[in-house]
């Protein structure tokens, strides 16, 4: 049988320059924090954690125990993630190793319990706490609460993660699967997570660019071999000997995890040429991994885990004098506790297996027997216990749960619809009475409104030909900036290709760039022309995460804002409104630009989004040039006088916080700013909730 995987949680690297880094930067932080806040210690929870897993890997697994409750006693005031990675050290020790699963789950909601209230500024711990709770799930046999856990994780990780820490969720569904059985069904995940890990950019870690994708490598060929795909199986295997190669010299202080790691595939490569019948490479293949995992503090059930596999090699082939040392040497380990493999029943049913067919061969029917009883008691046990989740249908479980967050969102859309339907009844009833009031005025006045009538019908027709002449030229103006959008296009992407030719001449590189600039400045006013005179009932709403929005609206300018060394700090709750979401974009956008084009260099801007009784504030404060007092009452008027190159010769058109206006008044809300004498304006907009 191959090597079993273990589910690993992710730890920080231990390399000395980024601690020494990490602990200046946290030192800086914790300057910056709110009285109260204790900060993290990276460093010093690296050296703890580290030396736990190295008396784990040695088999001292209850000093390892003792080592962590002793060394956090001692630790001065931990931070919130320094408990959180000890509460899932503990978790992975009583899931893993002494196996009780009444205290992983103390430990899971202890890790749940420290990140109450921050899951938003903790998002990957966060994700990690709710696969937790579906591992103790799984542990317990409780397989439908463990998907939904999983489910939730994978949704929350999906959403707020970035590709290469989404890839160990990935993974850890793909190992459900494993351990269902369902071999063909994990692959693709394993895959998934192997093409997601190769997002993780340079200088991402030891676990990230080393430690997930020789496992996701090993784990795949598992598959393939349990599949009887052996030629894949070995394909994958030497896919991962070949990756171990290259990166060992990036991580030279994890000489020793490389050699383990080799050692496991060669353990697991002998294991599949034994099945294809290649006794010469299987028998070289087990015996380097027993060679290299037998040394103290190594994997030392991996290399029992390849005896295993030797003493069946040498029984198939009559070697019975061999066989019984290797059996006998992994015997003796066994009984003494030496080795991780004395908690794997899987390892006992196979010794058990090999016994009893070494002496059956042998005709040594008294001690086979003995044996086949012990095995098949095992067996049966096994059977049994693995009988709940091999049937658990995972698929069904995620479907039902997408199931049920649909009809929650169709019942929030039902109340909506409800809510508005009341809103428009309300309104049609007020509407009713003042038609009676203005019907009953007629009847009365008719006479004396007569004349009134008569001119007020002169008056709207020349405001009706106003307004047909204001929408017609409105119309052109569109009409006009929407052809001029090509052809600005095009000129600039000619520019731009023209530029980076870097042949060309000093002068005609000059001309190119500014022919590039004002071809932008050019497609920046046709968008602004384009979006002028929002009218409400032409909007189309639907539900938006603002501090989504927000996000990645900060995102996006901040190329920007690095151009100018600024910052964008953003800070926002989490809040839902129906709105149309490209009028709102523009104005959070335009009030994002506007700040980082009136802002000197290296400035800071804040970004805040705050949700009071009623309505929703978001507040854009800049500390630059400000807005003059004579200036401040044209400030929002369209095609207004009052506008000012930016900081850095930035060109402006007076027309961005005009639409804006436009479209926050189109929503309900309104718009308005503060400026300081001494320089720095803060831009509030104004949203009632619905």
């Amino acid at each position: 049988m191959p090597y079993q995987p273990v589910i690993y949680y992710p730890k920080i690297p231990k390399r000395t320059g980024l601690i020494v880094l990490a602990v200046l930067i946290g030192l800086f932080a914790s300057c910056q924090k709110a009285p109260g806040v204790i900060p993290d210690h990276t460093g010093h929870t690296d050296s703890l954690l580290d030396h736990t897993d190295d008396l784990l890997n040695s088999g001292q697994l209850r000093l390892s125990v003792t080592y962590l409750d002793s060394a956090y006693r001692a630790f001065p005031q931990p931070g919130p993630i320094d408990l959180w990675r000890k509460y899932k050290q503990k978790l992975n020790y009583y899931l893993n190793y002494e196996v009780d699963t009444a205290k992983a789950g103390r430990y899971a909601d202890s890790m749940a319990i420290v990140l109450q209230g921050k899951e938003g500024l903790y998002r990957e711990q966060h994700a990690w706490t709710l696969f937790a709770d579906g591992d103790v799930c799984m542990a317990e046999k409780k397989y439908i609460e463990a998907f939904k856990h999983y489910y939730d994780g994978r949704t929350f990780a999906r959403q707020y993660l970035d590709t290469c820490v989404f890839c160990q969720f990935s993974y850890q569904l793909g190992l459900v699967r494993y351990k269902q059985g369902q071999y063909d069904k994990a692959m693709p995940y394993f895959k998934q997570a192997l093409a997601e890990n190769g997002h993780c950019k340079a200088g991402s870690g030891f676990y990230n660019l080393f430690f997930t994708t020789q496992s996701y490598y090993n784990t795949l060929a598992l598959c393939y071999e349990q599949s009887g795909r052996l030629d894949s199986a070995i394909a994958y295997y030497r896919r991962g000997l070949a990756f171990i190669d290259r990166q060992a010299p990036v991580f030279p202080e994890r000489k020793q995890f490389a050699a383990i790691a080799r050692g496991v595939f060669y353990g697991n490569l002998g294991g599949a040429y034994a099945k294809l019948g290649n006794y010469a490479a299987a028998e070289s293949y087990l015996k380097a991994d027993i060679r290299i995992n037998t040394h103290p503090g190594y994997a030392l059930e991996d290399a029992q885990t390849a005896e295993i596999k030797l003493a069946g090699l040498y029984l198939r082939y009559a070697y019975y004098r061999p066989a019984d040392a290797v059996l006998q040497r992994l015997g003796a380990d066994l009984f003494a506790g030496r080795g991780k493999s004395q908690n794997n029943p899987d390892v006992w049913l196979k010794w058990y297996k090999l016994k009893w067919e070494g002496f059956d061969k042998r005709h040594d029917l008294r001690h086979a027997y003995q044996y086949l009883q012990k095995y098949d008691s095992l067996r049966d046990s096994l059977a049994r216990v693995s009988e709940g989740l091999k049937n658990a249908d995972m698929d069904k479980a995620f479907k039902d749960n997408e199931q049920e967050h649909r009809i929650t969102l169709l019942t929030k859309n039902d109340q909506l619809k409800t809510f508005s339907l009341i809103a428009v009844f309300v309104f049609l009833v007020i509407i009713a009475g003042l038609l009676a009031v203005v019907w009953y005025n007629l009847q009365r006045y008719r006479k004396a409104n007569r004349q009134i009538s008569e001119r007020n019908n002169r008056v709207m027709r020349t405001l009706s030909a106003l307004e047909q002449s204001q929408a017609d030229n409105t119309r052109m103006m569109q009409i006009v900036a929407h052809d001029l959008r090509n052809p600005i296009g095009g000129m600039t992407s000619v520019a731009t290709m023209m530029l980076d030719d870097h042949d060309r001449p000093a002068e005609d590189r000059i001309m190119l760039e500014l022919i590039k600039t004002s071809g932008q400045n050019s497609l920046e006013l046709v968008s602004d022309l384009l979006q002028v005179h929002t009218r409400i009932e032409e909007m189309k709403k639907e539900l938006v995460d603002l501090s989504l929005m927000l996000q990645y609206c900060a995102e996006l300018l901040q190329h920007k804002a690095e151009a100018k060394g600024q910052q964008i700090h953003l800070h926002a709750k989490s809040v839902t409104l129906f709105v149309n979401r490209e009028k709102l974009w523009r104005v959070v956008s335009n009030l994002m630009a506007n700040a980082i084009k009136f802002s000197p260099s290296g400035a800071v801007i804040h970004v805040d989004l705050q949700v009071l009784t009623g309505y929703v504030l978001i507040a854009v404060e800049d500390h630059g040039i400000g807005i003059p007092i004579e200036m401040r009452e044209k400030i929002f008027d369209m095609f207004t006088e009052a506008k000012r190159p930016g900081t850095a010769g930035e060109q402006a058109f007076g027309l961005g916080l005009a639409i804006s206006k436009q479209i926050v008044e189109a929503h309900g809300g309104r718009i308005w700013f503060e400026s300081k004498a001494a320089g720095g304006t803060t831009f509030f907009v104004e949203l009632p909730i619905i």
